[in-house]
């Protein structure tokens, strides 16, 4: 009996172990998903590609996140959320280490490519790990230390990492994260598979915490016929994949060429964008808990978000740097709140088809934060806006290339509107986001 007590007693302090393993290894990742955009132009000029080309590196890692988030979501619980949790990260180390010690564009396309692979594995896998070692009570907020630990790893890719660069280049910043992320890896399979009470744990839980196995045909069938499916589609579509397409690739790159801005200046209006992001996911879930509605805060942060790309349009590519910087606080805000995409699917879907709807919701995100750096790209170089454009032809074709992100923000407009407004029709049980 004493012996079963001093076990308990290690798992419940063990857990907050895991929290940490998972928190760092989280922190460290999402500084892969941004932290490219600090060194856009270098890349360019290093390897001497078009901006079209130039935002593949983005595309190939979210594209590659995107196809895998089904077959994660349908095997996590089979392979184990340990074993693929620990090789994502992993993944994430070895890709950011072919990055940055690429001599080649191709090479540069391979590291981001094991990167996304790699980033693919986290989110789902952190969800099941974390409810096997915390209760329903407090399982929310420990997914929101987690989230919080991501929104720091974005913002040390900003000031920090472009002062870094300033000094050192951007070849060593990345090379230094690659080897954390490694280590981290090392980390979580001491914590989360090697150590005592986590073997116990593991063993105890097995069976009990899983993903819903529906073949992919019928999830997606299921999915098309539901128009909270498409709404919050649409709607991730266009707060969270415009904001992920922009601060990961050009963001940086267009604050120096059109307002003759350095790195570090130029990565405070990212810094701007993240701490937007990192206020709204609390204030945007008290507010539509408090209003019993999702569809009229949602409304209005989407039509926030497309006025404000549409004012770099109306200002010829070049607003006032003040308003500038509340356009980019307003874009962090909307993906911020982009949280109210799986706050409706909780409310509004049933259990038995949450997992499937969210996993679509999630892909509308990352399909726009695909497709949005190519084209962004293409306009860029048609309107003769390459590195060395005088500030006036940057201006003129960074003010057509932001018609883009407009286009792209308006649909979420449109998913917003095509919410079901008022209290929830039916609450099952709570679905979990993928991010």
């Amino acid at each position: 009996m004493q012996e079963s007590r001093v076990g308990a007693a290690l798992r419940l302090r063990w857990r907050w172990l895991v929290l940490l393993s998972i928190g760092i290894s989280y922190l460290l990742v999402f500084t892969q998903r941004t932290g490219p955009g600090v060194v856009a132009d270098q890349l360019q000029a290093e390897f001497h590609v078009s901006a079209a080309v130039l935002g593949t590196i983005t595309s190939i890692q979210y594209l590659l996140y995107m196809l895998m988030q089904i077959p994660v979501g349908l095997y996590a619980d089979r392979a184990g959320p340990e074993r693929m949790l620990v090789t994502g990260v992993l993944l994430d180390g070895i890709g950011t280490l072919a990055f940055a010690s690429a001599h080649s564009f191709s090479l540069v396309l391979i590291g981001r490519a094991i990167v996304g692979l790699g980033d693919s594995l986290i989110w789902v896998n952190i969800v099941l790990i974390l409810a096997k070692w915390f209760a329903r009570g407090k399982f929310a907020a420990v997914l929101a230390i987690v989230s919080t630990a991501g929104n720091i790893g974005a913002l040390i890719t900003s000031i920090p990492l472009a002062a870094w660069i300033a000094v050192a280049g951007w070849h060593i910043p990345f090379i230094v994260i690659g080897i954390l992320l490694v280590i981290a890896a090392a980390g979580d399979i001491v914590i989360l598979i090697t150590g005592g009470p986590a073997r116990v744990e593991n063993k105890e839980s097995q069976g009990r915490v899983k993903v819903q196995h529906i073949p992919v045909g019928r999830m997606m069938a299921q999915a098309l016929k539901d128009r909270v499916a498409w709404a919050t589609f649409f709607c991730h579509f266009g707060a969270m994949g415009t904001y992920l397409a922009m601060v990961s690739l050009w963001i940086v790159p267009y604050f120096m060429n059109v307002y003759q801005l350095s790195r570090s200046g130029a990565a405070w209006f990212t810094l701007t964008a993240f701490i937007g992001a990192l206020v709204a996911s609390p204030i945007m879930g008290a507010l539509s808990d408090r209003l019993k509605d999702r569809k009229r805060p949602y409304f209005t942060v989407q039509v926030l978000a497309t006025l404000s790309w549409l004012l770099v349009v109306v200002f010829h590519g070049q607003p006032p740097l003040f308003l500038s910087g509340l356009i980019m606080f307003v874009v962090g805000f909307s993906s911020g709140s982009s949280l109210l995409t799986f706050a409706a699917i909780r409310d509004f879907v049933p259990t038995s088809r949450a997992g499937v709807t969210s996993g679509f919701a999630n892909t509308g995100g990352f399909l726009s934060a695909v497709l949005l750096p190519v084209l962004f790209g293409v306009i860029i170089d048609a309107a003769g806006g390459v590195p060395g454009a005088t500030s006036e032809v940057a201006r003129h074709a960074y003010g057509l290339a932001f018609i883009l992100p407009t286009l792209f923000a308006m649909a979420g407009v449109v998913g917003s509107l095509m919410l079901p407004g008022g209290a929830p029709t039916r609450v099952e049980a709570e679905s979990f986001s993928a991010q």
